[in-house]
């Protein structure tokens, strides 16, 4: 990962309800839960410190 274009986001599963941190996506893509078969939702977004 590029550390100056790099984006870290704070996600939620809609289902289960579990909180993870994992890298950024571009929009339109669907990102799985990995304790469950729900979809995460993006709840806070930032960039890597460069």
């Amino acid at each position: 990962m590029d550390a100056l274009t790099s984006t870290t986001v704070w996600w939620a599963c809609t289902d289960c309800g579990i909180d993870v941190e994992l890298a950024g996506v571009d929009g339109g893509v669907a990102v799985p839960c990995p304790d469950c078969t729900g979809d995460m939702t993006e709840q806070w977004r930032w960039d890597a410190a460069a």
